[in-house]
């Protein structure tokens, strides 16, 4: 690199982003903590190396930059700006803003200790589901690999989710033309076998080395290490190995994702499916779940539409129900007591006495008394 990231700190890039402390390096870019002066906010800034003045180089750059601007997903790096630094008119810089993330990558992660799998299927549904939502707008990553995928404390006590970064930045700069000798050997572990053989790309070319990611959490090891050719031929030799002690329903989500055959890998969306059953299985194998027996609930009492089952109308139903038992019983007093009208008025003819209504007190014998009333002769 023309300079070193010492001697780029402190300087002002694009005209509003100084730049801060390193926060990554790779072979062809440096990734820097920078600062916003416009909008006062901190954000990730990728600077790559020098390239060669190139107009239409620069032009294509420019629109993939434009094309991925408009991604947007909670399982992506977000976008901010990208442009050109010019300070070395010979040598322009193609640089990235990005969305600044707190947090480790999932290399770091897995060099502590294998994922377990309740882990791993919260980061594989997250990442997959980026990965359909991309590729559903015709878009490739090209370098899925761990230290591509940002792990984010969301609340505190959940799981760890995951942030797909560098999305289409093998799109943006050419990265055989800019990678020096040993420089691929991180990227190469990953590759799909159409990438190592210089073939037409697709969707399945993600999920090969999503696949191999996957492996890796679970191994804890590199399954094709070794230098940009070995790890290229490896692959296209031999199947990745998973080890016995995988759950079958995980091997076989892996030994699919990895098949040579690009045709033959399932797409990220049956792959996010796959993981989020995991999600509630009991023992997080991504398997068929068991078909639970349907419950029947009781029957509830009939209530009329018109009476609304809030809290509020509750005092109101209470006082309905007194009411309508109240009209029962006089009800059935009324009929009692026409019954009994026309046995008195049978009788009266053999004899003058009214037999008299047993004394009731309270409402109900205020409205007896009114019958009585009304029916005597």
């Amino acid at each position: 690199m023309a300079e070193s990231p010492s001697s780029l700190r402190n300087d002002v890039i694009g005209g509003r982003y100084r730049l801060g402390e390193v926060v990554g390096r790779g072979g062809m870019s440096t990734v820097y903590c920078a600062r916003d002066e416009n909008l006062g906010r901190d954000v990730a800034l990728k600077l790559f190396v020098p390239q060669a003045s190139d107009a239409d180089e620069l032009k294509r750059q420019e629109a993939e930059i434009q094309l991925l601007a408009t991604l947007n997903h909670p399982s992506l790096v977000t976008l901010f700006d990208a442009g050109i630094d010019t300070r070395l008119a010979d040598e322009p810089r193609p640089f990235l803003t990005m969305e600044l993330v707190e947090g480790q990558d999932l290399r770091s992660r897995i060099s502590h200790s294998p994922v377990p799998l309740d882990e791993l299927a919260v980061i594989g549904a997250g990442i997959a589901d980026a990965l359909a939502y991309v590729h559903g707008l015709g878009i490739i990553h090209r370098d899925i690999k761990p230290g591509n995928i940002l792990l984010v404390q969301i609340r505190p006590g959940e799981p760890l989710r995951p942030k797909l970064t560098d999305f289409g930045i093998a799109r943006i700069v050419d990265s055989t033309r800019l990678t020096a000798t040993g420089t691929m050997v991180g990227t190469a572990a990953y590759l799909s076998p159409e990438q190592a053989l210089g073939s037409p790309l697709s969707p399945a070319t993600d999920i090969y080395s999503f696949g191999l990611v996957l492996l890796e959490c679970i191994k804890q090891t590199v399954e094709f290490p070794g230098n940009a050719v070995e790890s290229a031929v490896a692959r296209l030799h031999r199947a990745p190995e998973i080890p016995a002690g995988v759950p079958s329903e995980w091997a076989d989500l892996i030994r699919s994702m990895t098949a040579i055959e690009p045709l033959e890998r399932p797409a990220a969306s049956d792959v996010e499916a796959v993981l989020r059953r995991a999600l509630v299985s009991p023992v997080s194998t991504p398997g068929e779940l068991a078909t639970e027996t349907t419950r029947v609930l009781p029957a509830m009492p009939f209530r009329p539409p018109s009476i609304a089952v809030t809290a509020e109308s509750k005092l109101p139903r209470v006082r309905r129900g007194r009411r309508f038992w109240l009209a029962v019983s006089l009800g059935i007093v009324a009929i009692v007591a026409a019954a009994t009208a026309m046995t008195v008025s049978l009788a009266s003819e053999s004899t003058p006495d009214v037999v008299p209504y047993p004394t009731v007190s309270g409402a109900l014998g205020d409205h007896l008394q009114e019958l009585q009333k009304s029916v005597k002769p």
